[in-house]
């Protein structure tokens, strides 16, 4: 894990240049717009958010990194085939206890959820964009390898507030995530990994330990979509 941090280390000269604290500032200037986004009106919010993407965007194009020391590399996503299958296998086994238990439902209580389930997908690999290729890189500039791993988790939990269990469950998966990325150095399989797992909880986990997911101000104003649960039939 160390050789794997210092080869993200040595990508930060470029986007993380400057004195410490303007790093810092740099980094939590985006990290602040989501969090607008999660709490502001949805007009507001949608705004925000496409800002702090196009901000990252234009940070790293800045830095004139290539798509693939970025992670893009789909070449590389067949070489990751093992990992994504024990992650499918992790899934299956927690859909198996949750109709057996009789937990399962369908996704956010739609009748029709394969286009959310899409959406979730595209917004899973927005997520791990901005967390791995930016915030890890301004973070290993600031601090020590170890640090940066943590300190990936807390910015992952904190885009979580305040849902309490989620925020908790997402801290150890930004932590993994994280470690994924920078041992594997490919963004297409830790956005997947991440998408599968979080379909996985959004069906299977019980409303009252996850609130379907929700996050920022939908999680304080919506009511629960799921209702009785919506359980699949057996």
């Amino acid at each position: 894990m160390s050789v794997a941090l210092q080869s993200v280390a040595a990508g930060t000269a470029g986007i993380a240049s400057g004195s410490r604290s303007a790093i810092a500032l740099r980094l939590l200037f985006p990290v602040a717009l989501i969090e607008v986004a999660l709490w502001a009106p949805l007009p507001i919010g949608i705004l925000c958010g496409v800002c702090a993407l196009w901000y990252i965007s234009w940070n790293l194009w800045q830095a004139a990194d290539n798509a693939r020391s970025m992670g893009f590399d789909l070449h590389g996503l067949m070489r990751q085939s093992w990992l994504l299958g024990a992650t499918l296998t992790l899934a299956l086994a927690i859909l198996a206890a949750a109709y057996f238990s009789g937990s399962l439902h369908r996704l956010w209580g739609l009748q029709h959820p394969w286009y959310a389930a899409l959406g979730y997908v595209c917004w899973a690999f927005v997520q791990e964009f901005m967390l791995q290729c930016f915030c890890l890189r301004m973070l290993r500039a600031l601090v020590s390898r170890a640090s940066a791993l943590i300190l990936s988790g807390v910015v992952f939990a904190v885009a979580h507030l305040p849902n309490p269990s989620l925020t908790f469950v997402t801290f150890f998966a930004g932590v993994a995530f994280t470690a994924i990325y920078a041992r594997r150095r490919n963004l297409y399989a830790v956005a997947l990994i991440h998408a599968l797992l979080g379909l996985t909880l959004a069906v299977s986990a019980p409303d009252a330990w996850f609130h379907e997911l929700r996050v920022g101000r939908d999680f304080v104003q919506s009511p629960s979509t799921i209702g009785a649960g919506h359980p699949v039939a057996r």
